[in-house]
Protein backbone atom coordinates (compact mmCIF):
# COMPACT_ATOMS: atom_id res chain seq x y z
CA UNK A 1 0.00 0.00 0.00
CA UNK A 2 1.23 3.49 -0.49
CA UNK A 3 2.21 5.33 2.32
CA UNK A 4 -0.24 7.91 3.56
CA UNK A 5 2.22 11.00 2.68
CA UNK A 6 2.66 10.47 -1.35
CA UNK A 7 -0.96 9.46 -1.46
CA UNK A 8 -1.68 12.84 -0.56
CA UNK A 9 0.72 14.20 -2.55
CA UNK A 10 -0.14 11.74 -5.67
CA UNK A 11 -3.61 13.41 -5.16
CA UNK A 12 -2.58 17.03 -4.90
CA UNK A 13 -0.40 16.33 -8.55
CA UNK A 14 -3.89 14.49 -9.76
CA UNK A 15 -6.65 17.31 -8.72
CA UNK A 16 -4.33 20.14 -10.57
CA UNK A 17 -4.15 18.05 -13.84
CA UNK A 18 -7.95 17.08 -13.53
CA UNK A 19 -9.20 20.61 -12.82
CA UNK A 20 -7.28 21.80 -16.10
CA UNK A 21 -9.24 20.04 -18.54
CA UNK A 22 -11.91 21.15 -20.22
CA UNK A 23 -15.26 20.03 -18.48
CA UNK A 24 -18.53 20.32 -21.40
CA UNK A 25 -22.08 19.47 -19.57
CA UNK A 26 -24.73 18.70 -20.84
CA UNK A 27 -27.72 20.24 -18.44
CA UNK A 28 -30.36 18.28 -19.77
CA UNK A 29 -33.30 16.77 -17.16
CA UNK A 30 -35.53 14.90 -18.26
CA UNK A 31 -38.71 14.48 -15.74
CA UNK A 32 -41.40 12.04 -16.46
CA UNK A 33 -44.13 11.07 -14.79
CA UNK A 34 -43.49 7.31 -15.72
CA UNK A 35 -40.10 7.01 -15.81
CA UNK A 36 -37.29 7.79 -13.75
CA UNK A 37 -35.34 11.27 -13.55
CA UNK A 38 -32.28 10.84 -15.59
CA UNK A 39 -29.12 13.72 -15.46
CA UNK A 40 -27.26 13.69 -18.81
CA UNK A 41 -23.10 14.77 -18.75
CA UNK A 42 -20.09 14.02 -20.75
CA UNK A 43 -16.72 12.29 -20.00
CA UNK A 44 -13.24 13.90 -19.89
CA UNK A 45 -10.88 12.59 -22.44
CA UNK A 46 -8.07 12.19 -19.81
CA UNK A 47 -7.45 9.06 -17.35
CA UNK A 48 -6.68 9.89 -14.10
CA UNK A 49 -4.66 7.02 -12.26
CA UNK A 50 -6.03 4.86 -9.48
CA UNK A 51 -4.41 5.86 -6.39
CA UNK A 52 -5.81 3.24 -4.19
CA UNK A 53 -4.25 0.17 -5.25
CA UNK A 54 -0.63 0.54 -5.32
CA UNK A 55 1.97 -2.21 -5.49
CA UNK A 56 5.86 -2.43 -4.74
CA UNK A 57 7.89 -3.30 -7.39
CA UNK A 58 11.53 -3.68 -7.00
CA UNK A 59 14.25 -2.91 -9.86
CA UNK A 60 17.19 -4.29 -10.32
CA UNK A 61 20.65 -2.71 -11.52
CA UNK A 62 21.09 -3.84 -15.93
CA UNK A 63 24.62 -4.46 -16.18
CA UNK A 64 23.59 -5.12 -20.14
CA UNK A 65 20.67 -3.50 -21.15
CA UNK A 66 19.30 -5.01 -24.39
CA UNK A 67 18.23 -1.67 -25.34
CA UNK A 68 19.67 1.40 -27.15
CA UNK A 69 19.57 5.55 -25.62
CA UNK A 70 18.90 7.36 -28.50
CA UNK A 71 20.50 10.18 -27.81
CA UNK A 72 22.61 8.35 -25.72
CA UNK A 73 22.84 8.91 -21.61
CA UNK A 74 25.94 9.59 -19.75
CA UNK A 75 28.67 7.52 -18.80
CA UNK A 76 28.90 6.31 -15.60
CA UNK A 77 24.65 6.23 -15.19
CA UNK A 78 23.04 3.67 -13.32
CA UNK A 79 20.78 1.54 -15.18
CA UNK A 80 17.82 -0.83 -13.86
CA UNK A 81 15.40 -2.44 -14.67
CA UNK A 82 12.32 -4.22 -13.53
CA UNK A 83 8.69 -5.77 -15.04
CA UNK A 84 5.69 -3.16 -14.20
CA UNK A 85 2.04 -4.27 -13.89
CA UNK A 86 0.50 -2.70 -17.02
CA UNK A 87 -2.77 -2.85 -17.79
CA UNK A 88 -2.20 -2.07 -21.84
CA UNK A 89 -0.44 -5.35 -22.49
CA UNK A 90 -2.04 -8.49 -23.40
CA UNK A 91 0.86 -9.83 -20.94
CA UNK A 92 -0.17 -8.13 -18.13
CA UNK A 93 3.51 -6.86 -17.70
CA UNK A 94 5.76 -4.50 -19.24
CA UNK A 95 9.77 -3.69 -18.71
CA UNK A 96 10.15 -0.42 -17.64
CA UNK A 97 13.94 1.12 -16.73
CA UNK A 98 15.22 3.44 -14.29
CA UNK A 99 17.99 5.79 -15.26
CA UNK A 100 20.02 7.13 -12.45
CA UNK A 101 22.80 9.97 -14.17
CA UNK A 102 25.82 10.81 -12.17
CA UNK A 103 24.82 14.69 -12.72
CA UNK A 104 21.16 15.11 -12.82
CA UNK A 105 17.70 13.74 -12.36
CA UNK A 106 16.83 10.59 -12.46
CA UNK A 107 14.47 9.36 -15.45
CA UNK A 108 12.09 6.49 -16.18
CA UNK A 109 11.77 4.97 -19.63
CA UNK A 110 9.61 2.28 -21.05
CA UNK A 111 10.36 1.26 -24.91
CA UNK A 112 6.39 2.14 -26.22
CA UNK A 113 6.68 1.53 -29.66
CA UNK A 114 8.79 -1.41 -29.38
CA UNK A 115 11.21 -0.79 -31.84
CA UNK A 116 13.95 -1.39 -29.53
CA UNK A 117 15.38 2.04 -28.85
CA UNK A 118 14.58 4.64 -25.69
CA UNK A 119 13.85 7.77 -27.50
CA UNK A 120 13.69 11.27 -26.11
CA UNK A 121 9.61 11.22 -26.16
CA UNK A 122 9.64 7.84 -24.12
CA UNK A 123 12.03 9.52 -21.12
CA UNK A 124 9.62 10.53 -18.20
CA UNK A 125 11.14 12.50 -16.01
CA UNK A 126 11.03 12.34 -11.94
CA UNK A 127 10.20 15.06 -9.46
CA UNK A 128 12.11 15.19 -6.25
CA UNK A 129 10.12 15.15 -2.83
CA UNK A 130 10.57 14.12 0.59
CA UNK A 131 10.10 10.65 -0.01
CA UNK A 132 12.07 10.35 -2.59
CA UNK A 133 11.01 11.08 -6.54
CA UNK A 134 7.60 10.45 -8.34
CA UNK A 135 6.26 11.04 -11.64
CA UNK A 136 3.08 11.10 -13.07
CA UNK A 137 3.57 9.16 -16.46
CA UNK A 138 1.30 9.30 -19.38
CA UNK A 139 1.81 6.03 -21.51
CA UNK A 140 0.20 5.39 -25.28
CA UNK A 141 -2.91 4.00 -25.21
CA UNK A 142 -4.97 2.24 -28.34
CA UNK A 143 -8.17 3.19 -27.69
CA UNK A 144 -10.84 5.28 -29.61
CA UNK A 145 -11.57 7.78 -26.76
CA UNK A 146 -8.41 7.59 -24.75
CA UNK A 147 -5.16 8.49 -25.66
CA UNK A 148 -3.37 8.09 -23.15
CA UNK A 149 -2.73 5.62 -20.08
CA UNK A 150 -2.16 7.60 -16.55
CA UNK A 151 1.20 5.54 -14.06
CA UNK A 152 2.04 7.00 -11.07
CA UNK A 153 5.53 5.80 -9.86
CA UNK A 154 7.40 6.68 -6.51
CA UNK A 155 11.08 6.02 -6.23
CA UNK A 156 11.78 5.15 -3.09
CA UNK A 157 15.55 6.69 -3.50
CA UNK A 158 17.90 5.21 -0.59
CA UNK A 159 15.67 2.68 0.53
CA UNK A 160 17.48 -0.48 2.16
CA UNK A 161 15.93 -3.71 3.67
CA UNK A 162 17.58 -7.02 4.08
CA UNK A 163 15.82 -8.95 1.65
CA UNK A 164 17.53 -6.54 -1.09
CA UNK A 165 20.44 -6.04 -2.45
CA UNK A 166 22.26 -2.78 -2.07
CA UNK A 167 22.27 -2.10 -5.48
CA UNK A 168 18.26 -3.15 -5.98
CA UNK A 169 16.04 -0.39 -5.97
CA UNK A 170 12.24 0.12 -4.78
CA UNK A 171 9.43 1.59 -6.72
CA UNK A 172 5.57 1.81 -6.09
CA UNK A 173 3.23 2.27 -9.23
CA UNK A 174 -0.25 2.41 -9.54
CA UNK A 175 -2.44 -0.47 -11.21
CA UNK A 176 -5.39 0.50 -12.79
CA UNK A 177 -6.72 3.91 -14.14
CA UNK A 178 -10.23 5.61 -13.64
CA UNK A 179 -12.31 7.26 -16.34
CA UNK A 180 -13.84 10.61 -15.01
CA UNK A 181 -16.74 12.54 -16.30
CA UNK A 182 -19.18 15.83 -15.46
CA UNK A 183 -22.94 15.12 -14.96
CA UNK A 184 -25.49 17.86 -14.59
CA UNK A 185 -27.09 17.01 -11.40
CA UNK A 186 -30.44 19.59 -10.56
CA UNK A 187 -28.24 22.26 -11.90
CA UNK A 188 -25.10 20.95 -10.22
CA UNK A 189 -21.95 20.21 -11.91
CA UNK A 190 -21.00 16.84 -10.23
CA UNK A 191 -17.72 14.85 -10.67
CA UNK A 192 -18.60 10.91 -11.49
CA UNK A 193 -15.49 8.58 -11.52
CA UNK A 194 -15.58 5.23 -13.48
CA UNK A 195 -13.44 2.39 -13.55
CA UNK A 196 -11.52 1.54 -16.62
CA UNK A 197 -9.98 -1.69 -18.94
CA UNK A 198 -7.59 -0.77 -21.87
CA UNK A 199 -8.94 -3.97 -22.99
CA UNK A 200 -12.40 -2.98 -23.52
CA UNK A 201 -13.89 -0.21 -25.28
CA UNK A 202 -16.83 0.14 -23.31
CA UNK A 203 -16.90 1.55 -19.49
CA UNK A 204 -18.47 -0.38 -16.94
CA UNK A 205 -21.17 0.43 -14.95
CA UNK A 206 -21.84 -1.96 -12.78
CA UNK A 207 -18.26 -3.63 -12.03
CA UNK A 208 -15.53 -2.04 -10.31
CA UNK A 209 -14.75 1.11 -8.20
CA UNK A 210 -16.99 4.24 -8.81
CA UNK A 211 -17.07 7.54 -6.68
CA UNK A 212 -19.34 10.76 -7.20
CA UNK A 213 -17.78 14.15 -5.58
CA UNK A 214 -20.66 14.78 -2.73
CA UNK A 215 -19.13 17.34 -1.29
CA UNK A 216 -18.53 19.61 -4.61
CA UNK A 217 -14.85 20.20 -3.53
CA UNK A 218 -13.89 18.83 -7.15
CA UNK A 219 -12.32 15.30 -5.83
CA UNK A 220 -13.15 11.68 -5.43
CA UNK A 221 -12.24 10.43 -1.89
CA UNK A 222 -11.47 7.02 -2.94
CA UNK A 223 -10.39 5.27 0.86
CA UNK A 224 -12.18 3.46 3.50
CA UNK A 225 -15.33 4.16 4.09
CA UNK A 226 -16.14 7.01 2.44
CA UNK A 227 -19.68 7.95 1.01
CA UNK A 228 -17.87 9.17 -2.82
CA UNK A 229 -16.77 5.56 -3.82
CA UNK A 230 -17.71 2.12 -4.27
CA UNK A 231 -16.68 -1.14 -5.14
CA UNK A 232 -19.86 -2.48 -7.55
CA UNK A 233 -19.90 -6.05 -8.19
CA UNK A 234 -22.87 -6.60 -11.01
CA UNK A 235 -24.84 -4.15 -9.28
CA UNK A 236 -25.36 -0.23 -10.15
CA UNK A 237 -23.46 1.55 -7.13
CA UNK A 238 -26.05 4.15 -5.51
CA UNK A 239 -24.67 7.43 -4.17
CA UNK A 240 -26.40 9.59 -2.13
CA UNK A 241 -26.36 13.45 -3.09
CA UNK A 242 -28.09 15.12 0.01
CA UNK A 243 -32.07 14.42 -0.76
CA UNK A 244 -31.41 12.90 -4.18
CA UNK A 245 -30.52 9.03 -5.07
CA UNK A 246 -28.30 8.31 -8.27
CA UNK A 247 -26.67 5.42 -10.10
CA UNK A 248 -24.90 5.15 -13.52
CA UNK A 249 -27.25 3.85 -16.02
CA UNK A 250 -25.72 4.11 -19.42
CA UNK A 251 -21.99 5.45 -20.93
CA UNK A 252 -21.72 5.83 -24.82
CA UNK A 253 -18.48 6.81 -25.89
CA UNK A 254 -19.31 6.80 -29.26
CA UNK A 255 -21.35 10.06 -28.48
CA UNK A 256 -19.60 10.96 -25.24
CA UNK A 257 -22.96 10.75 -23.42
CA UNK A 258 -23.26 9.79 -19.82
CA UNK A 259 -26.57 8.45 -18.79
CA UNK A 260 -27.46 8.79 -14.76
CA UNK A 261 -31.26 7.91 -13.47
CA UNK A 262 -32.47 8.98 -9.89
CA UNK A 263 -33.65 6.11 -7.49
CA UNK A 264 -35.11 5.50 -4.45
CA UNK A 265 -34.23 6.42 -1.07
CA UNK A 266 -35.24 2.68 -0.40
CA UNK A 267 -32.51 1.55 -2.98
CA UNK A 268 -29.43 2.93 -0.83
CA UNK A 269 -28.76 0.24 1.18
CA UNK A 270 -25.27 1.53 2.17
CA UNK A 271 -24.33 2.46 6.05
CA UNK A 272 -22.74 6.02 5.79
CA UNK A 273 -20.16 6.11 8.65
CA UNK A 274 -19.01 8.81 10.33
CA UNK A 275 -17.02 10.01 13.45
CA UNK A 276 -19.43 10.76 16.21
CA UNK A 277 -21.98 8.56 14.67
CA UNK A 278 -23.44 4.80 16.44
CA UNK A 279 -22.79 1.86 14.52
CA UNK A 280 -26.16 0.23 13.56
CA UNK A 281 -26.16 -3.36 15.29
CA UNK A 282 -25.49 -6.35 12.75
CA UNK A 283 -25.64 -9.91 13.96
CA UNK A 284 -22.64 -12.54 12.69
CA UNK A 285 -21.43 -16.09 13.26
CA UNK A 286 -18.11 -16.20 15.35
CA UNK A 287 -15.71 -19.27 14.24
CA UNK A 288 -16.75 -20.92 17.39
CA UNK A 289 -20.30 -21.39 15.12
CA UNK A 290 -22.21 -19.50 17.78
CA UNK A 291 -24.29 -16.35 16.93
CA UNK A 292 -23.25 -13.59 17.83
CA UNK A 293 -24.02 -9.04 17.60
CA UNK A 294 -22.04 -5.81 17.68
CA UNK A 295 -24.52 -4.98 20.63
CA UNK A 296 -23.32 -7.59 22.76
CA UNK A 297 -19.88 -5.25 22.88
CA UNK A 298 -21.86 -2.40 24.15
CA UNK A 299 -19.16 -0.90 27.31
CA UNK A 300 -16.09 -1.52 25.40
CA UNK A 301 -14.21 0.09 22.80
CA UNK A 302 -13.72 -2.15 19.84
CA UNK A 303 -11.59 -2.69 17.29
CA UNK A 304 -13.27 -3.63 14.50
CA UNK A 305 -11.20 -4.86 11.79
CA UNK A 306 -12.12 -6.26 7.63
CA UNK A 307 -9.37 -8.14 7.61
CA UNK A 308 -8.37 -11.82 5.71
CA UNK A 309 -5.24 -14.16 5.97
CA UNK A 310 -4.83 -13.57 1.77
CA UNK A 311 -4.25 -10.18 2.61
CA UNK A 312 -0.72 -9.07 2.62
CA UNK A 313 -1.19 -5.97 4.54
CA UNK A 314 -3.69 -7.49 6.80
CA UNK A 315 -0.96 -9.71 7.90
CA UNK A 316 1.15 -7.73 8.36
CA UNK A 317 -0.88 -5.86 11.12
CA UNK A 318 -1.03 -8.80 13.26
CA UNK A 319 1.55 -8.43 15.39
CA UNK A 320 0.59 -4.73 16.42
CA UNK A 321 -2.72 -6.01 16.71
CA UNK A 322 -1.52 -8.96 19.25
CA UNK A 323 0.18 -6.42 20.93
CA UNK A 324 -2.46 -4.01 21.47
CA UNK A 325 -4.48 -6.58 22.96
CA UNK A 326 -2.04 -7.51 25.36
CA UNK A 327 -1.78 -4.00 26.35
CA UNK A 328 -5.15 -2.37 26.43
CA UNK A 329 -7.64 -5.21 26.86
CA UNK A 330 -7.76 -4.06 31.04
CA UNK A 331 -8.61 -0.75 29.88
CA UNK A 332 -11.45 -1.96 28.03
CA UNK A 333 -10.25 -2.76 24.75
CA UNK A 334 -12.04 -5.62 22.78
CA UNK A 335 -11.13 -6.30 18.79
CA UNK A 336 -13.65 -7.87 16.53
CA UNK A 337 -12.52 -9.08 13.39
CA UNK A 338 -14.67 -10.05 10.70
CA UNK A 339 -12.64 -12.39 8.46
CA UNK A 340 -13.22 -12.46 4.34
CA UNK A 341 -11.26 -15.96 3.92
CA UNK A 342 -13.49 -18.11 2.07
CA UNK A 343 -11.40 -21.06 3.31
CA UNK A 344 -12.42 -20.84 6.99
CA UNK A 345 -9.44 -23.74 8.23
CA UNK A 346 -7.17 -21.57 6.37
CA UNK A 347 -7.80 -18.70 9.16
CA UNK A 348 -7.88 -20.85 12.04
CA UNK A 349 -4.65 -21.81 11.30
CA UNK A 350 -2.84 -18.39 11.38
CA UNK A 351 -5.31 -17.96 14.30
CA UNK A 352 -3.39 -20.62 16.28
CA UNK A 353 0.01 -20.06 15.25
CA UNK A 354 -0.25 -16.26 16.10
CA UNK A 355 -1.59 -17.00 19.17
CA UNK A 356 -5.16 -14.73 17.81
CA UNK A 357 -7.82 -15.12 20.58
CA UNK A 358 -9.99 -12.95 20.15
CA UNK A 359 -13.50 -12.58 18.23
CA UNK A 360 -13.78 -13.96 14.42
CA UNK A 361 -16.70 -13.99 12.38
CA UNK A 362 -16.58 -15.65 9.31
CA UNK A 363 -16.94 -14.75 5.93
CA UNK A 364 -20.19 -16.21 5.00
CA UNK A 365 -22.20 -14.70 8.15
CA UNK A 366 -20.76 -10.94 6.99
CA UNK A 367 -20.69 -10.90 3.43
CA UNK A 368 -23.88 -8.86 3.05
CA UNK A 369 -21.64 -6.28 5.39
CA UNK A 370 -18.66 -6.45 3.28
CA UNK A 371 -20.47 -6.27 0.13
CA UNK A 372 -23.79 -4.00 0.94
CA UNK A 373 -23.57 -2.25 4.04
CA UNK A 374 -20.22 -0.78 3.71
CA UNK A 375 -19.16 -1.53 0.39
CA UNK A 376 -15.77 -2.17 0.92
CA UNK A 377 -12.80 -1.32 -1.07
CA UNK A 378 -9.66 -2.10 0.34
CA UNK A 379 -8.42 -4.17 2.92
CA UNK A 380 -7.71 -4.20 6.00
CA UNK A 381 -10.41 -1.58 6.75
CA UNK A 382 -10.46 -1.09 10.51
CA UNK A 383 -11.77 1.24 13.03
CA UNK A 384 -12.68 2.24 16.42
CA UNK A 385 -15.57 2.81 17.95
CA UNK A 386 -16.46 3.71 21.83
CA UNK A 387 -18.88 2.23 23.96
CA UNK A 388 -21.65 3.40 23.11
CA UNK A 389 -20.85 1.98 19.66
CA UNK A 390 -20.16 5.54 18.36
CA UNK A 391 -17.12 5.98 16.08
CA UNK A 392 -14.14 7.28 17.33
CA UNK A 393 -11.65 7.09 14.88
CA UNK A 394 -11.67 6.56 11.02
CA UNK A 395 -8.38 7.26 10.10
CA UNK A 396 -6.79 4.66 9.01
CA UNK A 397 -2.93 5.91 9.53
CA UNK A 398 -4.25 6.32 12.56
CA UNK A 399 -5.44 2.45 13.21
CA UNK A 400 -2.14 1.31 11.56
CA UNK A 401 1.34 -0.44 13.52
CA UNK A 402 2.73 1.70 16.01
CA UNK A 403 0.27 4.24 15.37
CA UNK A 404 -2.55 2.05 16.69
CA UNK A 405 -1.22 2.15 20.02
CA UNK A 406 -0.49 5.45 20.48
CA UNK A 407 -4.26 5.83 19.29
CA UNK A 408 -5.70 3.69 21.70
CA UNK A 409 -3.08 4.88 24.44
CA UNK A 410 -4.69 8.47 23.75
CA UNK A 411 -8.36 7.16 23.55
CA UNK A 412 -8.80 4.66 26.01
CA UNK A 413 -9.19 5.63 29.79
CA UNK A 414 -6.23 4.81 32.35
CA UNK A 415 -6.07 1.83 34.91
CA UNK A 416 -6.52 3.46 37.90
CA UNK A 417 -4.64 0.54 40.47
CA UNK A 418 -6.62 -1.00 43.49
CA UNK A 419 -4.76 0.73 45.92
CA UNK A 420 -4.80 4.12 44.69
CA UNK A 421 -7.87 6.82 45.81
Amino acid sequence: MIPRALRLLARSLLLSIVSALPITVDSQVVVSDKAPTRFYGKMRSQLGPDLVHIYQRVFQVATRPNIRFEPAIEKGAVISSGEIIDARATTGRTVMFLVEPPNGVPFLTVDSNANGIIEQSERHRLEKNEHGFVSLIQLPLKHSFFKSFPMLVHYVYGFKHPDLKPTDRLLYQSVTALANGDVDINGRKTLFQFPFQPQSEVVATKEGLFGVDINGDGKIRNEQFSPESSFATNTEAVFRLGDVFVSTERIDLSTNEIVVRARDRTEYLRQDVEVGKELPDFEFVAFSGNKRSLYEFKGKYVLLDFWGVWCVDCRVETPFHVEAYKRFKERGLEILSLNTDENIQIAKDYLAKNNITWTQATNESIRSLVEITYQLQEYPSTLLIGPDLKVLVLDQKQLRGNELHRTLDLMLPTVVSRGSR
